[in-house]
């Protein structure tokens, strides 16, 4: 039997929960009854943001072999200035990271010494936690990023404004009445029909269509339903012409966050209006045989980001890009007696594309001045960097997302 565009509608709530019929963003969208819209992040400004989870070595990213107290903290794990890619005279990037040594050179990356927070925790949950809500203080229910876009005042026309290039919606991007899609495989990103009568497919999107483009204004709660329904299919419909326009000569590294930025690469290509973008890869969490470890994540690392922004300059659109990076802690300065080392606290942060100032920011932090915890302390609030970001970059207030206004870094 044929339902009515009423029986359609009233059942889709509970049909996208269970079934999953359109792309997995719309069964939280259906839960909340009216949304507030998302809003623009400057004119064109793409912001991708790197995670980098398991807590970096710092020291070992940005090596301070000329630092009094490196050499004596890590007598196995340390680096010397003949290992090392210089920077300064005391400061060198890892010997694996040779392509971003290179945008350094160009000026192209900038990075903020010892970034952290006052107080830091050590625990991966509740330190993730932290950075994604940008509320050390406090326990909060929805990512800064989120809070971004729940200040802005443009309505949700097109859901693909940020994007979790992921398997699902990272807690940074998460909030009450936000509509943020998970793209972790261009191809299963669409409107799945039922596959009992795969030739029945324009028919079935057909009356999904009809069936979402009625009025509702009458019911708030059925017409958020079927606005965001709506604008699933429709924004499914241009990734998948994103996808099929994609062409690139450029080589990606078989690493999981190259995968990841191709994927960003591709969506850019398609023009969707997307205007933040999140993603994140992992193995950080060194306690023992770091060495070899490290080395393979900050290669796949450099690479990959070199590998994106020829990609991006392809397409004419490397003035459009900044990437930022972080990790929930350092480790600590000591090295440990299983060649690793132990979670720590402040690390630096990488800001990366053609537009930044390139750099040092902030001091690095001293290796014999530390914490009660003997680990070190921080230079730079990372809230900080998000303020410079939001306002420098996106043309946001920072009010509004943070709560309170922060010294800018200086790097947009």
């Amino acid at each position: 039997m044929l339902l009515t565009r009423r029986q359609f509608l009233g059942q889709s709530a509970a049909a996208i929960a269970a079934t999953a019929v359109v792309p997995p963003f719309l069964a939280r969208a259906a839960r909340v009854a009216q949304v507030t819209g998302l809003g623009r992040y400057g004119s064109d400004a793409i912001l991708v943001v790197v995670q980098m989870t398991g807590g970096n070595d710092g020291l070992n990213t940005i090596v301070p072999f000329g630092l009094d107290g490196y050499d004596d903290a890590r007598p196995n794990l340390g680096m010397t200035d003949a290992n090392v890619l210089p920077i300064t005279s005391r400061l060198g990037m890892h010997p694996e990271m040779g392509k971003l040594h290179e945008l350094y050179q160009a000026g192209q990356v900038a990075v903020v010494q010892g970034a952290g927070y006052p107080n830091p925790i050590l625990s991966h949950f509740r330190a993730m936690d932290i950075w994604h809500t940008a509320a050390p203080d406090t326990y909060e229910t929805q990512g800064w990023l989120a809070n971004h876009m729940a200040s802005t005042s443009e309505d949700d026309a097109n859901p693909i404004y940020a994007a979790s290039i992921s398997g699902g919606v990272v807690r940074a991007l998460y909030g009450n009445g936000l509509s943020v899609p998970a793209i972790a495989n261009l191809n299963a990103y669409q409107f799945r029909t039922d596959g009992r009568y795969p030739n029945d497919r324009v028919n079935q999107l057909a009356y999904a269509n009809w069936v979402y483009g009625q009025n509702y204004s009458s019911s708030p709660f059925e017409a958020h339903v079927a606005r965001t329904a709506a604008n699933a299919i429709a924004s499914s419909a241009r990734v998948q012409e994103a996808a099929s326009a994609y062409a690139s000569g450029v080589e990606y590294p078989t690493f999981p966050l190259a995968t990841s930025l191709k994927t960003v690469a591709q969506l850019m290509a398609g023009e969707l209006g997307t205007r933040v973008y999140y993603t994140a890869f992992g193995g950080f969490d060194t306690h023992s045989a770091q060495p070899n470890t490290h080395a393979r994540l900050l290669g796949g690392f450099s690479n990959s980001i070199s590998a994106f922004l020829h990609d991006v300059a392809q397409m004419g659109k490397s003035d459009r890009v900044l990437i930022m990076t972080f990790s929930e802690f350092g480790r600590r300065v000591r090295e440990n007696g299983s060649q690793g080392t132990d979670h720590g606290t402040a690390g630096p942060m990488f800001l990366i594309g053609s537009q930044v100032k390139g750099g040092l920011y902030g001091e690095h932090p001293s290796l014999s001045d530390l914490d009660d915890n003997r680990n070190l302390k921080y230079e730079v609030d990372f809230r900080a960097v998000y303020g410079t970001a939001l306002e420098g970059w996106l043309g946001a207030d920072q009010m509004g997302t943070l709560g309170a206004r922060y010294e800018n870094v200086g790097f947009i």
